[in-house]
């Protein structure tokens, strides 16, 4: 009775092996862990879920999500891979004080100096970055987010329709991907020549920007991902690829 109960036992688990859907991980000790902070004012948290933090967790990354300002920047070592797809102004504060929009609005950052720095001396010390469309943008000038950025952020024009297309430079982070079409956002800024750009793009009205960059700093790595302003461009096929592979890339 007992030999026929294990063999039952082993046959359900086989077929409940079987019936995983691809999304879908068997935790192991192996697992890696990630830390995702999204959501400001203008980018939807809900949109970035569904568009990053479910490949994080689909790929074997147990994701913890910071909504609010509440993060563990005393802890980040446990973290191999942490995500900021979040503008570097305090919302809260903002809306609180009356100030959202007005001339002092981009006055107030929802990081401290001190937090910053706990965050670049996580990567210096072999962490993994991702900085997801505004994750660079509107942190303190001359900062730790932005020297992890290697990038300035000096604000974009209107949206319009932009040509999206490799460089050839990294091609593991352009993996599937060619040139598409899609309504975004070109941000002007200026980029350290030590970093490599693997995406770019380009519009009749704007010319050429800037998509994506990569580049190791301390002992830790670090890309940057422009396209993802809202959810038709982050439900985008290109656009969900080009996370997948900077996901990859970084949680090797």
């Amino acid at each position: 009775m007992r030999r026929i109960s294990f063999i039952l036992f082993v046959l359900a688990l086989t077929i409940y092996h079987s019936e995983l859907s691809a999304g879908e991980v068997i935790k192991t000790q192996e697992s890696k862990r990630g830390l995702a902070i999204i959501g400001d004012a203008w980018h939807s948290a809900a949109y970035q879920y569904t568009s990053i933090v479910k490949q994080m967790k689909n790929k074997g990354v147990e994701t913890d999500v910071v909504y609010d300002y509440d993060v563990p920047f005393d802890g980040l070592e446990v973290y191999d891979i942490i995500v900021i797809s979040r503008w570097g102004l305090d919302d809260l504060h903002n809306f609180k004080e009356g100030l959202f929009l007005s001339p002092e609005w981009k006055e107030n950052q929802w990081m401290t100096s001190e937090q910053e720095e706990k965050i670049e001396e996580y990567v210096k010390n072999g962490g993994n970055l991702f900085l997801h469309h505004a994750g660079h943008a509107y942190y303190s000038e001359g900062g730790s987010i932005r020297r992890l950025a290697k990038a300035t952020h000096e604000g974009h024009p209107p949206r319009v329709e932009i040509e999206v297309y490799p460089t050839g430079d990294m091609p593991e982070l352009s993996k599937g991907i060619k040139p598409f079409r899609i309504t975004d956002e070109e941000y002007r800024m200026e980029i350290d020549e030590s970093t490599t750009v693997f995406l770019k793009s380009k519009s009749e009205k704007n010319g050429v920007a800037n998509q994506g960059w990569v580049h190791d700093y301390g002992q830790g790595k670090v890309v940057v991902l422009v396209p993802g302003h809202d959810s038709n461009s982050l439900g985008n096929k290109s656009v969900k690829q080009l996370i997948s592979n900077v996901i990859d890339y970084l949680n090797k």
